[in-house]
């Protein structure tokens, strides 16, 4: 027992220590460290579950266009539905699973509202969709395709500047930066730990994450095993490391079977922290979890939603009656879609 504790204040300890280095002469505006009480605002929100015409499936994401409610699905033959939000109307089912001209393998959206972009992980493509297109035609046409010569990319992918920015899964920096012809111009970030404190497949368990982006000039990091969330400009230098609200890490430890290297993570330490980090404006809202993955009632639904401005400040912690797994807003009516399967797959609305 006191192994491991030791082994977590360690870890606690250098993801201060990197901070500061990274950081550089601006520690006391860079390093952040919070926790819930330090949100200008506290309020609680009250969820509406939506009804359709039709059953929700298994969606693992949604996105919103004005009106129209687009989820992605796994089990299904075609990996799209489309829901129009206004009348519970669904509308139909796009793209086939598969590895045809049309078809895709592992989809996921890309942060753009003005069109449908989707991602496929397995093929590294991104294909960009006119919402005309895509809404009224059964078997759409894209308009544009941008190929990325690292694959596959297992992780969601966000429109960065002129180009892409991407989770990396390499033991030298969390990230990957593409330009817009899909060439990788550089290694971005760094990871909370320093490289040589973990064994490599350790450090990319440990510290695996999601990311959003404001599109322009600015990325956030999202780590899903310990409370951190880093902002960086577009040159991958770290502008604000925020830390809390409950101050952990998840320790993981390598495990081999024969030539094989993994690493597992300590179930008296392993807990979750942030999921589907959404760039709003000029602010991230992010889900919060929280939970120890041992416990007996443990799940994926999260129940505390923080809005946070690009410039690291802590705008509002939302509390939630009902919890979800993945998020999309909608700014321009206030609103927050989320995914539950408690008890079955449904999509829940809160207004902000």
């Amino acid at each position: 027992m006191k192994t491991f504790a030791s082994h977590s204040s360690f870890v606690i300890l250098f993801l201060l220590v990197t901070t500061l280095i990274a950081c550089g002469n601006r520690q006391g505006d860079c390093v952040i460290s919070f926790n819930r009480e330090d949100f200008k605002e506290q309020k609680a929100l009250k969820g509406r579950l939506l009804e359709f015409d039709s059953l929700i499936m298994q969606p693992l994401q949604i996105q919103v266009y004005d009106s129209l409610l687009i989820t992605y699905n796994v089990g299904v033959e075609k990996l799209f539905h489309i829901f129009n939000l206004n009348t519970g109307h669904k509308i139909g089912e796009r793209i086939t699973i598969g590895q045809g001209p049309k078809e895709m393998m592992s989809p996921c959206f890309v942060n753009r509202t003005d069109s449908v972009v989707l991602f496929d992980m397995m093929t590294s493509t991104v294909f960009s969709y006119s919402i005309p297109e895509f809404v009224n035609n059964e078997d759409p046409d894209f308009s544009s395709r941008v190929s990325f010569e690292e694959k596959p990319l297992w992780s969601n992918i966000r429109y960065l500047g002129n180009g892409f920015i991407t989770a990396a899964y390499q033991a030298e920096s969390p990230c990957y930066l593409f330009n817009k012809q899909g060439k990788r111009t550089m290694d971005f970030g760094t990871y909370p730990l320093p490289e040589n404190s973990y064994k490599e497949a350790e450090l990319m368990n440990a510290f695996r994450l999601d990311l959003t982006s404001d599109a322009k000039d600015k990325i956030a990091t999202t780590y899903y095993f310990t409370d951190i969330i880093q902002i960086y400009d577009t040159a991958g230098i770290l502008q604000k490391q925020l830390s809390g609200p409950d101050h952990f890490a998840s320790v993981f430890k390598e495990v081999r079977n024969g030539n094989i290297i993994t690493s597992k993570a300590d179930p008296k330490t392993y807990r979750d922290a942030y999921y589907s980090p959404v760039s709003v404006g000029d602010q991230i809202f992010v889900l919060y979890n929280g939970k120890m993955v041992e416990d007996p009632d443990y799940n994926l639904l999260c129940k505390e939603l923080f809005v946070i401005g690009w410039d690291g400040s802590l705008i509002c912690r939302y509390t939630l009656d009902q919890g979800v797994s993945n998020i999309t807003v909608d700014s321009q009516h206030r609103k927050i879609y989320g995914i539950s399967d408690d008890p079955e797959y449904h999509i829940i609305e809160f207004e902000y």
